[in-house]
Parts: C-alpha cells; sequence; structure tokens
C-alpha cells in the first residue's frame, strides 16, 4: 500500500517530499528526505504529520516578504502618511526607543522578539516614510523572480529549456539560497563563472537565463530598471574544442582529499559505474533478480536520463551497497555538488578536460581494458551506441542481463580512497 509522502527501504519507512519553494533555504534542500526509524506503518504516519505541521509554521515564517509588500502597497495607497505610524505596533515603537538602537543591524535584534507580521508592518513603514531600504529578506530576491519567470515562460519554450532557469539559479545563488537581485554585480558573476566546469556553451546558456530574470524584473518596475544587467555583456573565451580525459585513482584521491568525507561517495560511484553526476544523484534505489541497483528513469522530480537508451538498471558494487543505501537519500543536489567537486578539482590540477564526467570516462577505458565490448559497455552506461530491442517495456534489454551488467562493473578494478 501506498502512503502519501512515505517511502519504506529494507522494512524501514522513510518521509520524502518536495517542500514549497519559500521552505528550499530553510531547510537546505529542494527535496528532503528523512529516516522515520519505524517499520510500523501507524507511527510512521504519526511521524509524517509532526513534519507536516512543522513545515506549515515555517511557511507562515517564509511569508515575511510577502507581508512586507501588501504592508508597503497599502501605505502607498495612503493619501496621507503623517500618521501612518498607526500601522506599526506600539509595544514595537516603544521597545525601540527604549533600547535606543541606531542601526538596522540593531533593529533587527529588537524586532526578533515581535511576529513576522509586525516586523514587516515596521519596515514597510520605515520604507514608505524615510524611503530607508529594508533588509534583505524583504527585497526583492531572485527566486521571487524566478518564480514569477517559470510561468510566464510556460508553454512558450520547451520544458527541458525552461528547467535550465532554475538550475542556472540553483548554480548562482547554491541550491535554497536566496538574496536580493539588485545587489548582483557583475564581478561576482564572472568569479561564479570560473568556478564551473561546464563548456562555454553551458555557459552561455546561465548566464542568459539569468539576464532574462534579470531583466524580467527591471521590465516590471520590481527593481531599479537604471541598474546595468549584471549577466549581460560577459565575453567566455575562445570556442570550446573540449574532449574529456581520464581521471586517474590518484588524481580523484587527491581531489577527494579536498572535500569533506560526506562526498566522496558521489564520485567514488561515478568512478565504479560510469554514471553521470545528475543519474547517481537522482537514481532510485530497488531490488532487481536479488540484486541492489539504482534505476535511472523519469520520475516527478527528475525528467530522467539525457536519451532513451540512457533510461536504465545499473547495479550497484557490492562493496557499495550499505554505504549507497544509507547516504543516497540524505544528498542534497547534483548541481550543488557539481559546484564543491569542481572547486575542490581545481584545487588540485587546473584541466578543463578534467572534470567529474572524467570519471564516467575512466570506468569506460577500465571496462574495455578488461575485453569487455565496446557494445557491452555502452549498454550499461547508456549510450546510444548500446541502443537495441526492448524486452520488458521497462529497462531490460534483449541479450543482456542485469546479471551480465553487474559482472562488468565488479571485473572492473575497485578504487579505495
Amino acid at each position: 500500500m501506498r502512503v502519501r509522502y512515505l517511502k519504506q527501504r529494507h522494512n524501514v519507512y522513510w518521509f520524502q517530499r518536495r517542500p514549497p519553494i519559500k521552505l528550499h533555504e530553510v531547510l537546505g534542500s529542494k527535496i528532503v528526505s528523512q529516516n522515520l526509524h519505524t517499520s510500523d506503518l501507524a507511527t510512521a504516519i504519526r511521524k509524517r504529520d509532526i513534519i507536516i505541521k512543522e513545515w506549515e509554521a515555517l511557511a507562515k515564517e517564509a511569508r515575511a516578504p510577502e507581508l512586507y509588500k501588501e504592508r508597503l502597497l497599502a501605505l502607498q495607497n495612503e493619501p496621507d502618511l503623517s500618521d501612518s505610524i498607526g500601522h506599526v505596533n506600539e509595544d514595537l515603537i516603544d521597545a525601540l526607543s527604549e533600547t535606543g538602537v541606531n542601526s538596522q543591524e540593531g533593529a533587527e535584534l529588537v524586532l526578533s522578539q515581535f511576529s513576522q507580521a509586525d516586523q514587516a508592518a515596521f519596515w514597510a513603514w520605515r520604507k514608505a516614510t524615510v524611503d530607508e531600504k529594508p533588509p534583505n529578506r524583504y527585497q526583492y530576491s531572485i527566486r521571487d523572480a524566478l518564480a514569477q519567470v517559470i510561468p510566464h515562460k510556460q508553454g512558450t519554450i520547451s520544458q527541458l529549456h525552461l528547467d535550465k532557469y532554475t538550475v542556472a539559479v540553483d548554480l548562482f545563488m547554491g541550491v535554497g539560497s536566496d538574496g536580493p537581485l539588485e545587489t548582483i554585480r557583475k564581478g561576482a558573476v564572472v568569479r561564479w563563472l570560473d568556478t564551473l566546469e561546464q563548456s562555454n556553451s553551458t555557459k552561455s546558456t546561465y548566464l542568459s537565463c539569468l539576464g532574462g530574470i534579470f531583466q524580467y524584473a527591471q521590465d516590471r518596475d520590481l527593481i531599479n530598471d537604471q541598474l546595468v544587467n549584471p549577466f549581460k555583456g560577459i565575453k567566455l573565451g575562445k570556442k570550446d574544442t573540449k574532449s574529456y580525459k581520464m581521471m586517474p585513482d590518484d588524481l580523484l584521491r587527491a581531489v577527494l582529499s579536498k572535500l569533506k568525507p560526506k562526498d566522496h561517495l558521489p564520485a567514488i560511484l561515478a568512478r565504479r559505474t560510469g554514471m553521470r553526476l545528475s543519474e547517481v544523484y537522482n537514481a532510485q534505489l530497488e531490488i532487481h533478480d536479488n540484486i541492489h541497483c539504482l534505476v535511472i528513469e523519469e520520475t516527478a522530480e527528475y525528467r530522467g536520463a539525457k536519451t532513451e537508451a540512457g533510461n536504465r538498471l545499473v547495479p550497484i558494487p557490492l562493496d557499495l551497497v550499505e554505504a549507497v543505501l544509507q547516504e543516497q537519500p540524505t544528498w542534497d543536489n547534483h548541481g550543488a555538488y557539481s559546484k564543491r567537486f569542481g572547486k575542490a578539482k581545481a584545487k588540485v590540477i587546473n584541466c578543463r578536460q578534467t572534470t567529474f564526467h572524467s570519471l564516467r570516462v575512466s570506468f569506460i577505458t577500465l571496462a574495455q581494458r578488461q575485453g569487455w565490448t565496446e557494445q557491452n559497455v555502452a549498454w550499461l552506461v547508456g549510450h546510444e551506441a548500446g541502443k537495441g530491442d526492448a524486452m520488458t517495456g521497462k529497462l531490460y534489454f534483449k541479450g543482456y542481463s542485469l546479471q551480465l551488467m553487474q559482472e562488468i562493473i565488479e571485473s572492473v578494478e575497485p578504487f579505495e580512497v
């Protein structure tokens, strides 16, 4: 029996749900997967309901920017602001007067003891009467703009292109993070681009998306229309002629030494299976023919592999099964990981042809050195070269059993940190 937001793994229930976008920063993730530590369904449901109630409370707190905008609009429609202080909680004004604060930071400390609605009303009053810029959380943010751009673009461009707007924001800001759109400067954008492993073509796509978001806000007077769009006019250099190199195990060890231990497994899994980073992060854990597998296919949260051949089952290396089952559900987002891995790699080697994708090249090369044919390996890593007749309508293919896929993986030399 399927119960909403609950999944059972090895007889233990997990809570899994995509939180509202306003909670991404608070919760630090676009999807939450939490071990409920119980095999009893009734207990799991009670724990699930507690989590949902906690989210509802957090969502009220996250409404601060909306409350601010509502109060500011009401004040701006007032014909006379001389008595507008009546819109602000008297106790709040008294508290500020008693403490004698003379800075926005000091005022924030005093205001923290009042409700979000009271705080929003105060800052809206300050903006309306003395044009004081409010704290960052009340300013129009890049995710505010993204939330409006997505429905505005819906139906006019492909879903694949539309998804890139969110990916670009996640990579630029960090998953779940947000910030005022007006404070973004070109220097910060250039420094961010320098950390990316992607090709110039991909970087150009990200800049186009982010620049479009900024322009959308300016065109609608949501931010200062005199500001220079920080995502436009950036030169990316010569056209890419990049082909990925292998990443030798010694180099991978050096890169992993610059990362926290919790960030080791995604890279090791890619080196051992040839999976892409997005596949490593978004694959579902299932058991098929008594083999623990990572299932790569389209879900509500993931659009699937890049090609039809890419939707497949990948056996988990036997010595990594326990670690993958424990750690994979807790990972954050492949975009954030890509950024961390790229920074770590840059500390070790400056080579555009050596990236996370190089681990996929390493696996393919090592598998072929073991005598497996190009087509054998192509099936396993999801290359079009391995495309053939589907058997079951799902992820098995004619002539290539899951057992054979496991044999290929286990034949490749393991990696030791």
